[in-house]
Parts: C-alpha cells; structure tokens; sequence
C-alpha cells in the first residue's frame, strides 16, 4: 500500500497515521523532507558538522602568483 502524507506537523504524524488506518506495529519506509523556508544550507550544515575541519591542517598549495589569468569581474 503506498500513501503519501504532506504537511504533517511532526508531532501529529502518529495521530495522522492511526487516523488512515495504518496499526502501530506496520513497518512503514519514511522519507522526510522539511519544508520550512529557514532550514540551514546545505553548506551550513557541512560546517557545523565538521566534515572538513581536517582542511584547517593542510598546506596552502597554491597562490595568485599560480594563476594563469587573473579573474576580473
């Protein structure tokens, strides 16, 4: 069976399965998406969670003396 629910608040997502029928013990596959307009960006969420925290460590390789053609807007 396959349903789709949109716009459930989360707290009333229990209630809102009971509501359709679906019993507690039903295995079910959820994907969630938030669908607020100030949910971080996705570089955002990759600096707080510290993925590239190692980065801080690594040499500078390269400089603007190794470039080619400098970029003028």
């Amino acid at each position: 069976m396959r349903q789709v629910l949109t716009d459930i608040e989360a707290g009333k997502l229990t209630e809102e399965l009971r509501r359709r029928g679906i019993p507690a013990g039903q295995r079910l596959r959820v994907v969630v998406e938030s669908i607020e307009a100030d949910e971080p960006s996705i570089t955002a969420m990759n600096a707080a969670g510290g993925a590239f925290d190692w980065l801080a460590d690594e040499p500078d390789l390269y400089s603007d003396a190794d470039l080619v053609e400098r970029f003028r807007p």
